[in-house]
């Protein structure tokens, strides 16, 4: 059985999916979320062990996502798409974590406490 290989736009390097990747990724999503929800739902974890197992849920479903619907790849025709992506949450990260450094900043050199609110 030969390995499947992705098919590329000639322009872009931008990869095609298949019904049978789109509905593995799809079914894979589906059977993640209904797990957390079931963790969730039923309380069958401690609260730390939830929001860890929670957590770790999340990451594998947009890591899946990732790679089933947005097709990023290490294949050498989709690097450009993988640089991008790589950058955009670089910058993302920097808003999100320069914010929240600026703001907790701010609220500890305004005096602001639980008390005064």
């Amino acid at each position: 059985m030969a390995k499947h290989e992705p098919e590329f736009d000639v322009d872009t390097g931008a990869t095609y999916g298949t019904h049978k990747s789109y509905t593995t990724g799809f079914i894979i999503s589906v059977v993640l979320t209904l797990i957390s929800f079931w963790l969730v739902g039923f309380g069958v974890l401690p609260k730390a062990q939830l929001y860890v197992v929670v957590g770790i849920l999340a990451l594998v479903q947009l890591f899946v996502q990732l790679v089933f619907f947005l097709h990023l790849s290490t294949h050498s025709k989709a690097s450009w798409n993988l640089l991008s992506f790589l950058f955009t949450l670089l910058m993302v990260l920097i808003f999100v974590l320069g914010t929240l450094w600026i703001m907790y900043h701010l609220y500890e050199n305004m005096g602001m406490n639980a008390m005064s609110m």
